[in-house]
């Protein structure tokens, strides 16, 4: 089997000549049998590059064989990029809906570039996984006034309306203040009956002195 001559590496990229009819377009069939005997030939070849540099325009013809091979080149990790400078093919891709699908440079510099800096589709996915993050730890009870209470017991003790529980605290509380209101209310009776007692004391031992002085005086 005779090798394919019309391309030369670029960087990752096969990059092929771009294949003209008699009436110098780009001729889609014989670019569909080229890249077809690339890929056979050069199995593990993934990143395949047509130059276009010199045509202003393509049939739509050439875009169905470019997205034909870009699926399958980019199913293996690799993709099928184009070389060119003219903003009416840039264009023409963009109208066609490849412009984001289909990868462009405009030099070979560019593809240069892009073979020294980017890992490519299929190094990507063979990257190592990223080292897992590590597990959150487990939240430490909460303590309680007995000193056994659950974070879990603890959220039920705050739930509201008829399921709610109230501690021993809080009924101390109450208790407390139940206490501390009932005596607010007594005392002024308690302070009276005890002035009371002491007035009639008093009086009580003035009459006894004032009869015992008359005695006296009798």
């Amino acid at each position: 089997m005779t090798q394919l001559k019309n391309y030369r590496e670029v960087g990752i990229f096969d990059l092929l000549s771009a294949p003209l009819n008699p009436i110098g377009a780009f001729d889609a069939e014989q670019f569909k049998k080229d890249v077809r005997k690339l890929i056979d030939d050069n199995p593990d070849d993934k990143f395949v590059a047509v130059d276009l540099t010199g045509l202003d325009f393509v049939y739509s013809d050439a875009y169905n064989a470019f997205v034909q091979f870009q699926s399958e080149l980019s199913s293996k990790g690799g993709m099928l990029a184009l070389l060119s400078n003219s903003p009416s093919i840039v264009d023409g891709l963009r109208k066609a809906g490849l412009d984001r699908s289909l990868k462009v440079f405009s030099f070979e510099a560019e593809m240069m570039s892009f073979s020294l800096h980017s890992r490519g589709p299929a190094d990507s996915s063979a990257q190592e996984p990223a080292p897992a993050a590590p597990a959150e730890p487990e939240p430490s009870p909460v303590a309680s006034q007995n000193g056994s209470m659950t974070e879990t017991d603890l959220r039920a003790e705050r739930r509201t309306g008829h399921n709610r529980r109230f501690t021993k605290s809080f009924n101390a509380v109450v208790k407390d203040e139940k206490k501390l209101a009932a005596k607010g209310m007594n005392m002024p009776f308690e302070e009276e009956s005890s002035s009371g007692k002491t007035v009639f004391f008093i009086i009580l031992i003035l009459l006894v002195l004032g009869g015992v002085a008359a005695y006296f005086l009798m």
